[in-house]
């Protein structure tokens, strides 16, 4: 469901805390990327969706603007808009089934993406945090004040495809971008990760928490339309949307930094066949 238009009021809150925001940039401005200061300034969802954030008070500015500034300082560590779809290996996206199709019944934008081909690898511990980063702010931006859902697919997942540490990562991650996330489905999670998801769901705010909806891919026709549904959890969507001109990990190993030894166990642990011997 499309969010209110601000009040009066709100759009007075949003010129105080843009005036204190280039107050911060006259001592700080290096710890901001250039694209996020043109959007505090010239687009008001980024600054009202900390504004209008119901943890606050209508008379607290400096919660909303601790929070902004945060968030934006957030992205340029993770270097969210010096990245592109192309600065990733396409296994991250494909074994992860990680692909932005269709809205849901609400008109949120989706995010489908699988847990059974996680891995933790210490060697892509930093870029597998930036891929998560990027994936986060694209369909952040794609999906504007509508929101966006996640659809997780547990099915086939076991405990050596569970990180704490990633999962940690992004739900504190999600917390960078307020009325972003509007419904985390978890599908069909098998009885030996509950505990598992339970440990993760105490990592959550509560409002976080409350987003959070179990429940099997043969119920997934209620939230949204079957054409949307990948064929895997019973949809009929056979095409995948995975980014174009996106290259194998063989290819990427001097910029991830990652050796050829790593990256035939990493073929090896897949069964995925290596083109470049």
């Amino acid at each position: 469901m499309t969010l209110p238009p601000p009040s009066e009021e709100i759009l007075k809150k949003i010129d105080r805390i843009r005036q204190r925001f280039e107050k911060e940039l006259e001592t700080n401005g290096e710890q901001y990327h250039p694209v996020d200061i043109e959007r505090v300034r010239n687009e008001q969802w980024q600054v009202e969706r900390f504004v209008t954030d119901d943890i606050y008070q209508l008379d607290d500015d400096d919660g909303p603007f601790k929070a902004l500034c945060d968030s934006l300082k957030w992205k340029k560590t993770f270097n969210v808009h010096d990245n592109n779809e192309q600065s990733f290996p396409k296994e991250f996206y494909e074994l992860n089934e990680v692909e932005i199709n269709g809205r849901d019944n609400d008109g949120h934008l989706i995010q489908w993406e699988a847990t059974r081909n996680q891995r933790k690898f210490k060697e892509l511990e930093t870029v597998i945090r930036e891929f998560m980063a990027y994936c986060l702010e694209r369909l952040d931006r794609t999906a504007g004040r509508d929101g966006f859902i996640y659809v997780t697919d547990n099915g086939g997942a076991g405990l050596a495809n569970v990180d704490m540490d990633l999962n940690r990562f992004k739900i504190s991650a999600i917390e960078h971008y307020p009325q972003g996330l509007r419904k985390m489905y978890v599908v069909d999670l098998p009885w030996l990760l509950n505990g598992i998801m339970s440990m993760i769901l105490a990592f959550m705010s509560p409002r976080l928490r409350a987003l959070v909806h179990y429940c099997k891919k043969t119920e997934l026709t209620k939230f949204m339309d079957i054409k949307h549904i990948p064929q895997r959890l019973n949809g009929v969507r056979e095409k995948r949307s995975y980014p174009m001109d996106i290259r194998p990990l063989e290819t990427m190993g001097k910029e991830l930094n990652v050796d050829e030894k790593f990256i035939d166990s990493f073929y090896k642990l897949y069964k995925l066949q290596r083109t470049i011997q």
